[in-house]
């Protein structure tokens, strides 16, 4: 046994008399608490010690001599283990050479048992040598198979075995169906899995051979814990038994107002250019903390048009007609700001609704970029003419930490006619150093990323707002150097 963990006490009397089967029968237990069993059709050198038992008591006369798989599910077949339902999940080797995309493993549990079918394992990827018995049960559509995106997972078993997967329940669905806005197992275990599971995600599952004799211990600790959260989640959501742990998560964290607007505006500031129309969508799915304290969706949504509206009337978003800004004149920015918001729709509205009528304040930093100031101001820095268009071109891509892969490869992708004709993105990465050396882009905070330099971005700001000032109070502003000067904040 890999886990010596003590044995957890029982209260499904059921579950105690199939352990004792399972444990009876030599069936590999891999994990001691709560109980997980591997089944796979390799050789466990206890086939001779079957013997002994009363194999009667399976219903079975050659218990012995049948694969590991068919017997332990005549074991299960002939005692009462679930209720009609059981947690479902499957996972694949990744790195397997032969038949790469052939499920490896079968994850089946109740809440006090889990079982790790190895079917890769026992048919070398021959549909042919599926286990029949699990075949049936897959296929029982009066079982109840529950999981986060259990279709996918049965798509593949017909896929890789030309199994047919019946009674196939995706629990994402029903979150979706009863307002809550979680949908990955990680967030709906956190809001309806039982307190002692913990679900970790873990970059070694790109490594980890699910197709051996011998399992390592986390391996089958993740495994397994995904089909238990499965079967805990669905039972909790559909009564919405809410975890008390996440429930009191404000009364633990609390937090004001006042620090709770602050944090959400700084979100949006770090998220979106300043100018552009802005996807409050962002709060509904983002913003950490209404995740856990508002989750069902329309609370949520409610509280963003609640938010919203505290930030047009304070001045820290703006209430606009439509998306595109770039083309507007300076009286067209004047007439929006003086609309109040009680001009908004008066009925609830939708989250695409909010998503109209509001932006940032302040001028896009490609409106400045393009200013005769902005190129006098680089050339200071020591930006060549070239060096400037281009750094024109990217400053909407590194107003958030970017990588460098990622950016040479949007502004390859890139419609728009660039003034770097080239598919290498050598070539761009070059100028990305360049450009870093000079000071007008600097290191994110994660490894191998580039940010525009916050220095450069205050001192544009601000020197753009005196040059629009000082033109103003003199010669006016040129076609050129328009950008909404009203609007800069």
């Amino acid at each position: 046994m890999y886990n010596e963990m003590q044995t957890r006490s029982y209260t499904n009397i059921s579950a105690v008399s199939i352990i004792n089967l399972l444990d009876k029968s030599r069936i590999p237990k891999v994990q001691l608490n709560p109980p997980v069993y591997q089944i796979s059709n390799k050789s466990t050198g206890m086939e001779n010690n079957l013997k002994s038992y009363n194999k009667c008591a399976f219903n079975c006369a050659d218990t012995y001599s049948l694969m590991l798989a068919e017997r332990c599910l005549d074991i299960l077949k002939c005692n009462p283990w679930h209720s009609g339902y059981v947690g479902f999940d499957t996972e694949t080797t990744v790195r397997r050479m032969k038949n790469p995309h052939v499920v490896s493993m079968i994850q089946i549990a109740t809440r006090e048992i889990c079982f790790l079918f190895q079917v890769y394992l026992i048919t070398n990827g021959d549909s042919r040598r599926f286990p029949r018995k699990l075949q049936q049960f897959l296929s029982n559509q009066d079982i109840l198979k529950v999981g986060v995106n259990a279709s996918h997972d049965a798509e593949w078993l017909r896929d890789s075995y030309n199994i047919k997967c019946q009674g196939i329940v995706d629990i994402e669905n029903i979150a979706k169906e009863k307002g809550y806005s979680a949908r990955s197992l990680l967030e709906l275990t956190a809001m309806f899995g039982d307190g002692e599971l913990v679900l970790t995600k873990t970059k070694k599952i790109l490594k980890w051979n699910f197709d051996a004799p011998k399992l390592d211990p986390e391996l089958v600790s993740y495994a397994s814990s995904d089909a238990f959260a499965g079967i805990q989640v669905y039972e909790n959501i559909r009564v919405d038994k809410m975890n008390c742990v996440y429930l009191n998560y404000e009364k633990v964290h609390p937090m004001t107002r006042e620090d709770e607007e602050k944090e959400i505006y700084e979100l949006l500031l770090q998220n979106y250019p300043k100018g552009k129309a802005t996807l409050i969508q962002l709060l509904e799915n983002k913003y950490a903390r209404w995740i856990k304290t508002k989750p069902k969706s329309l609370d949520r949504h409610q509280e963003v048009v609640r938010t919203i509206e505290k930030f047009i009337g304070d001045g820290r978003l703006i209430v606009v007609k439509e998306d595109k800004q770039s083309d507007k004149t300076n009286s067209d920015v004047n007439n929006e700001k003086s609309q109040s918001v009680n001009e908004m729709p008066t009925s609830e509205p939708s989250s695409i609704e909010v998503e109209r009528f509001v932006k940032l304040p302040g001028v896009p930093i490609e409106v400045i970029l393009a200013s005769s100031f902005a190129k006098r101001f680089l050339n200071s820095k020591g930006l060549s003419p070239e060096d400037c268009v281009f750094f024109e071109e990217i400053s909407t891509y590194v107003l958030k930490a970017i990588k460098k892969e990622s950016l040479a490869r949007l502004y390859i992708n890139d419609g728009k006619n660039k003034s770097i004709d080239t598919k290498d993105d050598k070539v761009i990465k070059d100028k990305l150093y360049a450009l870093s050396r000079v000071g007008a882009l600097k290191p994110g905070v994660k490894h191998d990323t580039l940010v525009f330099n916050p220095d450069w971005l205050k001192e544009l700001e601000r020197g753009y707002d005196e040059f629009i000032i000082k033109n103003q109070d003199t010669e006016g502003v040129t076609a050129g150097d328009t950008g909404g000067t009203d609007e800069t904040g």
